[in-house]
């Protein structure tokens, strides 16, 4: 499992259990660099081959790194790419709300129809928005021999703070250290 390095890798982070042996799970945290999860998955496929690969991200970083796509279906990479469709920046615009009383600047956007950008590429793409859906894409997706983009489209998650320490303890009013 690779995720990117915005608002799914705390939730991920706090809330994911690997049961099976040799498991992994793969973030960017230094520098927050997105767009990551993409190529990243390409790159495990040829470390791991056998491995069943997830691509966790967000619209935010599809925004940097849809060409990729291309690659996997080119490959025929039998990724599985959860693609979380909130029109924002989440982790930015979660910042911006705690650092500047609500003020968001340049953070949302339209979100399109990235579920059909991904056929363009030559994906298998599911577009799921509720968690009925949910369940059937994912489903459907881990049934599928090749590529698989889900787009799940979502609230933008900014009037909850993500499971981070340091935000939660600042938004409480505590002082951290940096």
């Amino acid at each position: 499992m690779i995720a990117d390095a915005g608002t799914p890798t705390p939730y991920t982070t706090c809330y994911l259990r690997l049961s099976q042996p040799g498991s992994r799970f793969i973030i960017p945290r230094a520098y927050g660099g997105l767009g990551y999860a993409i190529p990243a998955v390409v790159g495990a496929h040829f470390a791991r081959p056998g491995a069943q690969l997830i691509g966790l991200f967000g619209d935010g970083s599809l925004g940097m790194s849809a060409g990729e796509l291309e690659t996997l279906s080119r490959l025929k990479i039998p990724a599985k790419l959860l693609h979380f469709n909130n029109s924002t920046f989440g982790w930015i615009k979660a910042l911006q709300r705690l650092h500047s009383g609500a003020k968001y600047y340049s953070v949302d956007f339209t979100a399109g129809d990235p579920a059909r950008v991904a056929e363009g590429f030559g994906l298998k793409a599911i577009r799921v928005r509720t968690p009925d859906e949910l369940d059937a894409g994912l489903e459907k997706a881990f049934a599928e021999s090749g590529p698989v983009f889900v787009d799940i489209v979502s609230e933008p998650e900014v009037d909850q703070l993500p499971p981070v320490y340091s935000w939660q303890q600042a938004a409480a009013g505590h002082q951290t250290s940096r």
